[in-house]
């Protein structure tokens, strides 16, 4: 009855519905990062969704995981409240078969190839891509099921500074505060934001009462300069410095693979995320060259009675060009040819420390040394438009690996654009995920053992849709089928019996499929409804399910606006089905975890042009809930704030 209810709930939600955090029906004109140049939202043949900064804020989306729950086709895990350990995947795969760029830096983990999306606060942000599907064809290993592309606020444009500063607290013990400015000066622009959060938490495991905090500091920069009309320079740059509160897992007793409520075990984590780029165009943008150079930095210390503890510092340096020719022939009534070429090369270091070390004085020695390895890529693309409304792209790649085998990849789309507001989409492609560190070199703890014969995990996906626009524009719904065949898959298996461990490459075929339905409609001026909804099945050659990946999930939301547009009020349900998970202990116990639904909103009032009230909700019904088995999700949060806004546009 209650999953019942759930549904209506949804689906009265999308039935004229969708989101405005959805496919490419509400797409900007332009999407950045869905091809090797820019293309128009309407010619884009992946499954794309953007989400503009402004939109996160205004639904009362505080971080962008909660922002990635209402996107089809992503999945998030949370271990607990906001600073726990957060992974994404898309439609069915690992977390690291995803590749994330913050202002085109990759910041995916140096150690284990996943990105912890954590407490990744929005104050910053000027848009995010989500580009679902096979993109190795363009970007390369890590791009196996997608890319999230977030950029942030650039001064770039503005015709006079503005400001922002937001106070915020609540549930928790909660404080918040948040502030950015920006502008330009000539050829000049420039940005700077800062965002703070310090929340004492609430005990995740289901014994004791110690609380779990957490706290994070963000700053970002962003400077550029137009040298000539057609010479740009551009640097960004992006710290994190985060310390959350974590209850392990014991390996014995009567909280044997259990969140265990001990002593202040916590998670220390510092980013440094930098790239600069001149971008040289001519000929009336005929011709745009790019070169970049980028650095991300981490730092990791983990401290629990379990383990003991862990540091890891890592690096990776890269350098990419990329050129790209447009032009036009009227072989059959005008069409527009786009030639793309790209190259890079990427490096990589980390070096390990840990209590287990003190069994093993050779991977002491070894990881105090440090590892490293490189990848060398070139890649080009082709992209035709016609003008009776279609739209080709082609793309290949091909990198060379230090210490694995070098892989070849490719992508390819289609946009067909019908007379009758109807859009037909479809990609298909390679995807390619290289071996993580820990997977290659070993971590030596005496249990585990590296498999430096590792070779790339593979697989070959495809997708196709139909967009049908409505009323002129006030409803938008779009449905896409999604499926790969994935092999390859790197899998943790027993080595020379006992306790002893390694990975190897499986044979056989793990498949993903799935339904990605979006929807949005604005019946009136003052009322916009969405909504999403995805099927995924994901499994393992033998047949297992993966774990959390559900099966069903759903969004949707609905915005009024009131008092001549100064007050504003937005209401955000979230559906999350039952689940695979598993209870490590020994042996390895499956488990299945309950689906739940959490509703949220935010209610806003404009009281003078340049200050806004507001009162937020999370989890409005107290859902309990666990998102990984044994950790507790938190329950009803309310918060109030303040935003002051000067020199807006």
């Amino acid at each position: 009855m209650a999953r019942t209810r759930t549904f209506a709930l949804i689906s009265l939600l999308t039935l004229s519905a969708s989101s405005a955090l959805a496919q490419t029906s509400v797409l900007p004109e332009i999407v950045i990062y869905a091809n090797q140049a820019p293309t128009e939202a309407s010619k884009v043949g992946s499954a794309v969704t953007v989400i503009s900064g402004d939109e996160l804020r205004a639904k009362g989306f505080t971080t962008v995981t909660d922002a990635l729950r209402a996107v089809p086709g992503v999945a998030m895990s949370q271990l607990a409240g906001r600073g726990s350990f957060t992974q994404a995947r898309v439609r069915g795969a690992e977390a690291n078969h995803l590749l994330v760029l913050i202002n085109d830096v990759p910041v995916n983990d140096i150690t284990d190839g996943d990105f912890n999306f954590a407490d990744f606060a929005v104050e910053d942000i000027e848009r995010i891509e989500v580009i679902r599907g096979p993109q190795s064809g363009i970007y390369g290993a890590n791009a196996h099921a997608g890319v999230i592309s977030i950029v942030t606020k650039s001064g770039r444009g503005l015709t006079r500074p503005e400001a922002s500063v937001r106070l915020e607290s609540g549930s928790m013990q909660t404080r918040a505060f948040g502030a950015t400015a920006r502008g330009a000066s000539g050829p000049a622009y420039g940005s700077v934001s800062v965002d703070y959060n310090d929340t004492a938490g609430y005990n995740v495991a289901k014994n004791g009462s110690e609380r779990d905090g957490s706290r994070a500091l963000t700053a970002t920069a962003k400077a550029g300069i137009d040298l000539t009309p057609g010479f740009n320079v551009e640097g960004s740059l992006r710290a994190v410095k985060r310390q959350t509160d974590i209850d392990p897992q014991p390996f014995f007793g009567p909280f044997e693979g259990l969140a265990f409520d001990s002593a202040p075990d916590f998670n220390r984590f510092s980013t440094l995320a930098g790239r600069i780029a001149a971008t040289w165009t001519l000929f009336d943008g005929a011709f745009v060259q790019r070169f970049a150079a980028s650095r991300f930095e981490q730092r990791r210390n983990d401290d629990d009675s379990v383990l003991g503890f862990f540091r890891s510092q890592g690096r990776r340096d890269q350098l990419d060009y990329k050129a790209t020719l447009t032009g036009r022939t009227d072989l059959i009534g005008g069409e527009k040819h786009t030639l793309t070429f790209a190259a890079d090369r990427q490096t990589e270091f980390l070096t390990i420390d840990s209590a287990s070390f003190a069994f093993d004085p050779a991977g002491a020695a070894f990881w105090a040394d440090g590892a490293r390895r490189s990848r060398d890529g070139i890649a080009g693309e082709y992209g035709l438009d016609l003008p009776f409304g279609l739209t080709l792209t082609g793309a290949l790649r091909h990198d060379w690996n230090s210490g694995f085998e070098n892989v070849t990849t490719w992508r390819t789309t289609l946009s067909q654009r019908l007379p009758s507001a109807t859009r037909l989409h479809a990609s298909a492609g390679t995807g390619v995920t290289n071996p993580t560190f820990i997977e290659q070199f070993g971590f030596f703890t005496g249990t585990f053992i590296g498999n430096p014969a590792l070779k790339p995990e593979h697989s070959l996906g495809w997708d196709a849709g139909i967009e049908q626009s409505f009323f002129g524009g006030r409803f938008v719904a779009d449905v896409t089928y999604f499926a790969s065949a994935f092999e390859d898959k790197i899998t943790l298996v027993s080595a020379g019996g006992g306790i002893l461990s390694t990975v190897v490459n499986i044979p056989g075929i793990s498949p993903r499929r799935g339904v990605e339905v979006t929807a949005k409609a604005t019946p009136v001026d003052w009322l916009t409804l969405s909504g999403a909804y995805t099927y995924t099945e994901a499994r393992l050659a033998d047949g297992t399910p993966e774990v959390r990946r559900p099966r069903h999930t759903a969004s949707g939301s609905a915005t009024v606006n009131f008092a001549d547009g100064r007050g504003r009020t937005t209401f955000n349900v979230v559906y999350n089905g039952q689940m695979p998970d598993t209870w490590f202990r020994f042996p390895l116990t499956p488990v299945t975890l309950a689906p739940y639904t959490t509703v949220g909103g935010i209610v806003s009032y404009d009281v003078t042009p340049a200050a806004t009230v507001y009162v937020r909700m999370e989890n409005l019904f107290n859902a309990r809930y666990e998102e990984i088995f044994s950790y507790r999700a938190a329950g009803l949060r309310a918060y109030a704030g303040l935003k002051v806004r000067l020199g807006t546009q």
